[in-house]
């Protein structure tokens, strides 16, 4: 009978034992169960919904480009493509399914390839592969089929960029491109990351890149295990990028191009001489810029940077010349500002000057020289020695300050990237530059605009909107809704401005300037302006005593350079022409000059009233 108690109390005791585990188990089950749907079903809401739900951005439609007219310049055309994401491809259980679906679709062999061989590690550069590009209707239809067997594969909706005149504002608009790495660290947008993304590259594009750019959208798509399509959950519209317009007349514009297209390298802007806005910017030749769309051809490439001409070059903001004669405009100032010179000041020029041994010719030498001139005559005339009599007296930093009040050494702030500050330089450049002391023999080059001396086509404009619009600090620009900040005005004598202006007018005007062969009959039109001829060469004493001065190389030419404004009594509009290699200023650019105001006037009438 004990023995019977104790089975009994030894097997309560275990069924005790049993239950008591039993509930720790089911309490330690419950209280997990708990924990993972109330405390963590955030966490695994958001697993199971990153399992279930495919992210896809959505690229923004590029703004467009116009002229100050409204006219499309540059703008977007709508292609579609078909892509597979290898991210999502990568971690699908089911690949040899999907790779034998794809070998039903005849793919291109190198597509074919990159699908069998997935990269370990896949980036932003290597996420897609391109399965095929800009599809017609009955491609569409195919891989539509194809994405919604295979989610991994999806037909997007994109744009690319086109430009409706890739040649004459090529320096202008510049062109798109995927972007760098660079670009993607630099930038706080993450849709560069999308491999369809494009950033300008060069010119308005790069410019105002985030401007055009607009904000990407999201789309959420569900899949089911299998990672196939079931249905879309919403989509987040993108914002597209703003328009910009221009400032530059588009009928100008394609003139301009037209005329200089009949010499090799040449450039041309034609700006307000009142706000600084451009009407025409051309640098000649232009290249296409629609080239640079898609991924550009490597021999082509190749052309276009061994091209001679330069046609990637924006001549306008980034060519480096020496002004010649256009310079003396500031020579004159600084002489007149240092008080060694006044408008009735006079030397004889009768073809060269001495400096010790070295004889500074005029280019007149062969004529004898200009005889007795005054500075009006010297700018109408364009005489040499009258500015190296003028260096005589003054320092090179007096003419440093003077080019620098009127633009030259320093980027004028235009809204293009990459510009060129140029070179005026001083004493103290020389000395630290060159090793080497100063000498009257380089203020006697300075004085005439060679040596040392580099400005960019831009720049000359700037200087010439700025003698003629009451000294005002103007800033070139392209962008219409440009607003200038706080805008200064130099502190020059009204009067030595003015002896200046008569000289320039005296230029075209007068029965003995360099470009009377160039001026306009018309006193309500009349322009005024300055020649300029750049020595790229140096004439050696031999070959003037041989009669040789122009080179029948042409690399071995001077640069033509005229820089003018019109209308004389009422100043509108300034031009800046440089043709690489043209011989004389007064020869070939002031004739450009005139048919490009003549131009402006038909075009842009309403600047003139």
């Amino acid at each position: 009978m004990s023995n019977r108690r104790d089975d009994r109390r030894f097997f309560n005791k275990r069924v005790l034992i049993f239950a008591i585990i039993q509930l720790v188990l089911g309490a330690v089950v419950l209280a997990r169960l708990v924990y993972l749907q109330v405390y963590r079903s955030s966490y695994y809401k958001l697993v199971s919904d990153k399992n279930r739900i495919v992210t896809r951005q959505i690229l923004p439609t590029r703004g467009t480009i116009t002229d100050a007219k409204g006219r499309i310049l540059a703008t977007n055309k709508p292609m579609y493509m078909a892509m597979l994401d290898l991210n999502e491809f990568k971690h699908n259980k089911h690949q040899d399914v999907i790779k034998a679906l794809l070998k039903r679709y005849n793919l291109a062999p190198d597509i074919q390839a990159k699908i069998a061989g997935v990269p370990k590690l896949i980036t932003s550069s290597n996420r897609y592969i391109y399965l095929q590009k800009n599809l017609d209707w009955s491609d569409l239809s195919k891989f539509y089929v194809m994405s919604s067997k295979i989610p991994e594969v999806s037909i997007a909706k994109s744009h690319t960029r086109a430009y409706n005149f890739p040649y004459e504002l090529s320096h202008i608009l510049g062109y798109v491109g995927s972007p760098s790495k660079s670009d993607i660290e630099t930038s706080d947008n993450k849709a560069l990351f999308l491999s369809m993304a494009k950033v300008g590259k060069t010119g308005i594009e790069k410019q105002f890149d985030e401007q055009l750019f607009g904000i990407a959208g999201v789309k959420h798509v569900e899949v089911n295990a299998k990672r196939q399509f079931i249905r879309d959950i919403d989509d987040i519209q993108e914002i597209p990028g703003d328009n910009v317009k221009l400032t530059i007349n588009l009928d100008l514009q394609l003139e301009v191009y037209e005329k200089l297209s009949q010499y090799e390298s040449a450039s041309c802007i034609v700006m307000n001489a009142r706000n600084g806005e451009i009407l025409a910017f051309v640098s000649y030749p232009g290249y296409d810029i629609n080239m640079f769309i898609q991924k550009i051809n490597g021999k082509n490439l190749q052309e276009l940077y061994q091209n001679p001409y330069n046609p990637m070059i924006n001549k306008i903001i980034n060519g480096l010349y020496s002004p010649g004669s256009v310079f003396k405009l500031m020579t004159a100032i600084a002489g007149l500002r240092k008080g060694v010179i006044t408008k009735h000041t006079r030397f004889n020029c009768s073809g060269y000057t001495f400096l010790g041994n070295h004889k500074f010719h005029c280019w007149k030498w062969k004529n004898g020289g200009h005889g007795s001139v005054d500075l009006e005559d010297a700018l109408a005339e364009s005489c040499d020695v009258y500015f190296y009599n003028v260096a005589k007296m003054i320092s090179p930093d007096d003419i440093a300050q003077v080019a620098h009040d009127f633009g030259f050494g320093e980027v004028t702030g235009i809204d293009l990237p990459y510009e060129k500050s140029g070179l005026i330089p001083t004493k103290s450049w020389k000395q630290k530059t060159k090793k080497q002391k100063w000498t009257t023999g380089d203020t006697f080059n300075m004085a005439i605009g060679q040596g040392y001396v580099l400005v960019t086509p831009v720049q000359l404009a700037k200087m010439m909107a700025i003698l003629v619009n009451g000294q005002k600090v103007i800033t070139p620009h392209l962008n219409k809704a440009f607003k200038a900040s706080e805008t200064s005005v130099l502190n020059y004598p009204e009067s030595h401005i003015q002896t200046l202006l008569d000289g320039m007018d005296a230029v075209v005007n007068s029965w003995y300037g360099t470009a009377k062969n160039s001026a306009i009959p018309d006193e309500n039109f009349a322009f005024g302006g300055k020649t300029g001829s750049s020595q790229v060469f140096r004439i050696s004493e031999k070959s003037r005593l041989a009669g040789k001065t122009v080179s029948d190389d042409y690399w071995k030419k001077e640069h033509a350079v005229f820089v003018g404004y019109a209308p004389v009594h009422d100043p509108r509009v300034v031009v800046a022409v440089l043709v690489e290699h043209g011989g004389g200023g007064s020869q070939t650019a002031a004739p450009i000059a005139r048919e490009v105001l003549l131009s402006t006037k038909k075009y842009v009438p309403e600047i003139f009233r």
